[in-house]
C-alpha cells in the first residue's frame, strides 16, 4: 500500500481542479444530503430576546433541566394574565 496522505494540503493548483460534489456524484448519494422543509411555522412563534437576569435566578432554573426557558416563560405569562398590557405591578408597603 501506498502511503497516501488522508488529507493532502489543500493548494492553489488542487483548488482549481477541484470540483462541486453535485457535479460528480451520483443522484442517490446527493438524495441522502437534502434537508427535507423543516419545522413547520408556529402560529404563535417566540421572539427573541435579551434579558439580565440574576445569575442564582438562572442557575435555579438551568438545574430543573431541559425546558427551562420555557419555564420562565411560563411563570412570565401566568404573571400577566391578572393585569392589562403596560400597567406597572403596584408595590406593597
Amino acid at each position: 500500500m501506498g502511503d497516501k496522505d488522508d488529507a493532502p494540503e489543500l493548494t492553489r493548483d488542487r483548488m482549481r481542479k477541484a470540483r462541486r460534489g453535485r457535479d460528480v456524484l451520483p443522484e442517490p448519494v446527493l438524495a441522502q444530503f437534502r434537508r427535507g422543509p423543516g419545522r413547520p411555522a408556529a402560529d404563535n412563534p417566540k421572539v427573541p430576546v435579551s434579558i439580565r437576569l440574576d445569575k442564582d435566578v438562572v442557575d435555579h432554573f438551568k438545574a430543573t433541566g431541559e425546558g427551562w426557558q420555557t419555564r420562565i416563560n411560563s411563570i412570565l405569562r401566568e404573571a400577566t394574565t391578572d393585569r392589562p398590557p403596560g400597567r406597572k405591578p403596584v408595590k406593597s408597603a
